[in-house]
């Protein structure tokens, strides 16, 4: 086990090295195909390999007796020092991309390249990830109930602050919706919410779910989706709705917010 967790950096390595030579030649999300390797495999493979590392190091070899909120407490201090290094590694990623753009074509616009990341991809994949780990840890908590013992009262509250998290969450997407001609953001998450809360409602119909404490999580995300999907319902049918949901985002705006350069080519409609 000791020898394998000793092989494996070397492999990043060797495979880092050999990459290296698609430097600058072709591209993968709008990043160099090379600092999109560093940053979004070989990073996060560094990180489970360093985890297994320190586990190993901590309960094997060094046969240190800890407890299980010990150990979550190295894991999870370790765990946000990586994840300060990994921000800064994107950073690199971003820009050295940014970098070698210009190099191929000194009149390259740096700034429209950015705002790709800025309006389209970051947004897409910040609230798309949001909505997914969201609905894997519901579908988790149908699998494994959480051992707790309250007043089945007390999951009124917890349903309600879904409903209102549902509510928030769909301004959000409103506020944070790029309005590209050529690519409809929202149109995106609405379908991406509609698809998870049908897959909550598919569970509790066939694995006939009791409305309890043990299965609080899948009902307070199952309200969270059923209020986004109501939102979009109401919101693409009624232009009043539609005027009532930008006057609330304009409170939320800061100045200089409509700018929005268009990032997508326009499609001519024939």
């Amino acid at each position: 086990m000791l020898i394998t967790l000793f092989l494996i950096p070397l492999l990043a390595t060797a495979s880092s090295m050999f990459i290296y030579q698609l430097n600058g030649k072709r591209e993968l999300l709008r990043l160099d195909i090379v600092q999109f390797f560093y940053a979004f495999v070989l990073s996060p493979a560094l990180f489970i390999w360093l985890k297994s590392f320190l586990y190993l190091l901590v309960k094997s070899e060094l046969k240190i007796v800890l407890s299980q909120t010990e150990m979550f407490i190295i894991d999870t201090a370790f765990s946000v020092v990586f994840l300060y290094i990994f921000a800064f590694i994107v950073m690199h990623s971003l820009t050295k991309s940014f970098n070698l753009k210009k190099q191929r074509d000194p009149l390259y616009d740096i700034f429209h390249h950015s705002e790709y990341f800025h309006l389209w991809l970051t947004h897409l994949v910040m609230h798309l990830g949001g909505l997914l780990l969201l609905n894997i840890l519901a579908l988790i908590n149908l699998a494994f109930p959480m051992d707790i013992e309250i007043s089945r009262k007390y999951l009124l509250p917890i349903v309600g602050s879904g409903i209102i998290g549902g509510i928030l969450f769909f301004l959000g997407m409103w506020l944070s919706d790029p309005k590209q001609e050529s690519a409809n953001y929202m149109r995106v998450m609405k379908l991406a919410a509609g698809i998870l809360f049908l897959m909550n409602v598919t569970s509790y119909f066939v694995f006939d779910i009791p409305f309890s404490p043990q299965y609080s999580f899948y009902w307070w995300n199952s309200f969270v989706l059923a209020a986004f999907v109501s939102l979009s319902l109401f919101a693409y049918k009624s232009e009043r709705a539609q005027t009532l949901f930008e006057r609330t985002a304009n409170w939320f705006k800061h100045r200089g917010w409509e700018f929005r350069i268009q990032v997508f080519e326009k499609i001519n409609k024939k």
